[in-house]
């Protein structure tokens, strides 16, 4: 199947980008499909978020041909002006947009040629289609939404809340949840849980919505000797480590930085409880990790993970509340070694059905499922 992804969610020469789009299309590839990326850049968007703007060009990389485009408008005008002359939808079976600039972009594209058309949804989909701040915006993403074939939502939540948004979309969404590399799957079940100190971390970009100040607020009430790791920078980071200051407990958390990812996984081997209770999180890869390497899973309800954690089975869901943070602690420290494995078990056979390989198959079965691609 020959496949047009199109998003501004790709990494392109070792950019800090989540890397969740660039491993379906490296699976893809190995698959057997051939698809091409196009990059769809507005201006102004990529400037926000704090990235560079790369040169337009077609670039290859690991056998993938994307082409880098910007924009200074978010796609009013003919978008094929940007494109080579011989670039036709027609080469392609499908087309599939992520996020609000890959959505728009598609929208405009296939107003030209025709073709089957797969639409995703990450958060930033949802606040867009939900704010008046994008009011310019808001309807032409609905009309990409109900122009698609199909919604690949990106985890059990986002589908809930794009069929509420949006109606019509409720018998043609599915899931297209992310999954992990198989090298970082243990073979069994930790055999340990550190009573004597019990080891608790989080990964995760030091921003507000990671809501990293609840989990200190939390550990510096609990009543049980306990270290924090936490790993990812950010422009909290400072605030962040006066708050441990301020609550005399600079001794019991550790701040790495940002790290490589192997010596994340290294870390989170080393670690009994991983939480990271986000905000408008699209789905978390920092949860797979944490859940593959046997950490016992804090998340918070309603939000990325929910739906693949269910609830005291393999994982916990709860509120971003310090109060409630802490008893969760505290009774999982309480828990019998027999119930803490039988969480971590359940937590690995979980995870072993979310490989790269798996989701990107996945995502594959449900766009061609009843079709003829």
């Amino acid at each position: 199947m020959k496949i047009l992804l199109v998003t501004d969610l790709y990494p392109l020469e070792n950019e800090q980008i989540a890397k969740a789009l660039y491993y379906f299309v490296q699976e893809w590839q190995k698959q057997g499909h051939c698809v091409e990326v196009i990059r769809a850049n507005f201006i102004i968007n990529t400037l926000v978020r704090g990235r560079k703007i790369q040169k337009e060009n077609i670039y290859y990389e690991n056998g993938t041909k994307i082409y880098n485009l910007n924009f200074h408008t978010p796609f009013w005008f003919d978008v094929y002006k940007k494109l080579p002359k011989d670039f036709s939808l027609k080469n392609y079976d499908v087309i599939i947009s992520h996020m609000p600039c890959g959505a728009l972009m598609a929208n405009k594209l296939l107003k030209k040629d025709s073709i089957k058309y797969i639409c995703a949804v990450h958060f930033s989909d949802v606040v867009v289609l939900k704010s008046f701040l994008y009011l310019p915006f808001r309807n032409k993403l609905k009309n990409a939404y109900k122009k698609a074939d199909k919604i690949a939502a990106r985890s059990y939540v986002l589908q809930k809340k794009i069929e509420k948004i949006i109606p019509e979309t409720q018998n043609k969404t599915f899931v297209a949840y992310s999954g992990i590399d198989t090298d970082y799957i243990s073979d069994s079940i930790k055999a340990t849980f550190n009573r004597d100190e019990v080891q608790i971390s989080t990964v995760a970009s030091l921003i507000k919505r990671k809501n990293i100040d609840v989990i200190i607020n939390s550990i510096a009430n609990v009543n049980h000797k306990i270290h924090l790791t936490i790993i990812g920078d950010g422009p909290e980071r400072r605030r962040l480590e006066k708050l441990t200051q301020k609550l005399n407990i600079s001794d019991k958390v550790t701040f790495l930085g940002s790290i490589a990812r192997e010596k994340v996984i290294s870390k989170l081997k080393e670690s009994d409880i991983f939480i990271l209770l986000s905000r408008n999180e699209t789905f978390g890869i920092s949860y797979l990790e944490a859940m593959a390497t046997g950490n016992i899973v804090i998340a918070k309800k309603e939000d990325g993970i929910d739906g693949i954690i269910q609830n005291s089975q393999n994982g916990f869901l709860i509120n971003s509340e310090v109060g409630e943070l802490k008893s969760c602690i505290e009774n999982i420290i309480k828990m019998s070694d027999e119930e803490i494995e039988i969480i971590r078990q359940k937590s690995l056979d979980t995870i072993k059905r979310l490989t790269i390989k798996e989701s990107a198959e996945n995502y594959i079965n449900n766009i061609v499922n009843n079709d003829n691609i």
